[in-house]
Formats: C-alpha cells, structure tokens, sequence
C-alpha cells in the first residue's frame, strides 16, 4: 500500500484513491505529513528543526485517518452504485418505451 496522509488538508491518499477535507483529529499537532510505501516510510514534521522520522510501522493515529478514508471511499461507492442502478432502471425504462411505441 501507498499512503500519504497531509495533516493541514485532511488529506489521505491511499494507493490511487484520495480524499480532502477529511477530520483527523489523532494526528500529533507537530506532524505535517506522513509517506508510506509498502513497509516503510516517514513521518514530516511542522517545524524544520525536527529531522523526518523513519518507521516501518504505522502509527496508530495513521490506522485511524485509514479509517476515516475507508468510510468516505464505501460511501462513494455506496452512491456510484446507487446511480448506476438508477441508471439501468431508466435505460430499462426508455427500452421497454421504444418497445412499444
């Protein structure tokens, strides 16, 4: 899995998918951001004093923001697939309409 999660946006980014916006309260106040890719990765901090910490695990406010983009990602496509069934329903529709016009 990649992962960049950006504390300042709400932003999680998973794989090819993001979301913005999001609430993630668990995050540290001095984290900016955290990269991750696959088994390791970094976590960047607000002041430039702080060198980017290395880890090669997540962090467990990190599991919580997943979470959080796991919610917005099943009602995205809690909606998709409630617009595409209405869409085959008015395509069944307008078929059966020419049907017997």
């Amino acid at each position: 899995m990649k992962l960049t999660i950006i504390k300042n946006d709400g932003a999680v980014y998973k794989d090819s998918v993001s979301y913005s916006n999001l609430s993630l309260p668990t995050i540290p106040s001095d984290v900016h951001a955290l990269q991750w890719n696959i088994d390791k990765g970094h976590i960047e901090f607000v002041d430039n004093v702080k060198a980017n910490e290395v880890i090669t695990e997540l962090p467990s406010w990190a599991d919580d923001a997943l979470t959080v983009w796991q919610t917005a990602y099943d009602a995205e496509q809690a909606e998709i697939a409630k617009l595409q069934a209405k869409a085959e329903t008015e395509a069944k529709r307008l078929a059966t309409q020419q049907t017997t016009v």
